[in-house]
């Protein structure tokens, strides 16, 4: 029983076993398949930060108007020189890192981006014009296929605003 002469003892044991104890076996599996794939002597010659890019990717998401333009793919009512995909690259470019680590969220389910940035995103990020929008509405998508649907909003100001809040919800209703 644990009592209030034993709690400390208890969290003590309890936090063992779930950290050591409770999941060794787990780590040795994790430990020994990685070496199956990259053997472990091996990691020496790489930096943590090196390590960590290329297990979780880019942490701090980052990307220019190029890069945009060059890898998403605008369809359905927009091209790569309509005025709403302009505005929609402008915004992005425009973006804090927090912000674009939300809207990576919002659009693929991850916010990171692979090693390489946008470059190496697969599928790709596609921008189709949101049928029947008007600047009161939202942006929406698909989540697994990185299936972006924009409203062709009037100004940046408009798309900036409803594009962050809806990166802001949770759920699924924005699909």
């Amino acid at each position: 029983m644990v009592t209030v002469e034993n709690a400390e003892e208890y969290v003590e044991l309890m936090f063992d076993f779930c950290m050591h104890i409770g999941i060794q076996k787990q780590m040795e599996a994790f430990k020994e398949g990685f070496n199956q794939v990259f053997p472990m002597e091996k990691m020496s010659s790489f930096s943590h930060k090196e390590v960590q890019m290329v297990l979780c990717g880019n942490q701090s998401p980052s990307w220019n108007a190029d890069d945009i333009i060059n890898y998403t793919e605008p369809k359905l009512g927009y091209t790569r020189d309509s005025p709403g995909f302009q505005r929609f690259v402008r915004v992005l470019c425009g973006m804090s890192s927090d912000e674009r680590k939300a809207f990576l969220q919002f659009t693929t389910g991850c916010s990171t981006l692979p090693p390489g940035g946008l470059a190496n995103l697969h599928p790709r990020l596609t921008v189709v014009r949101k049928v029947d929008a008007t600047d009161s509405s939202y942006p929406s998508v698909n989540t697994c296929v990185h299936y972006l649907k924009l409203p062709e909003y009037s100004s940046e100001d408009i798309m900036r605003e409803r594009l962050l809040a809806a990166t802001m919800e949770k759920g699924f209703h924005l699909n």
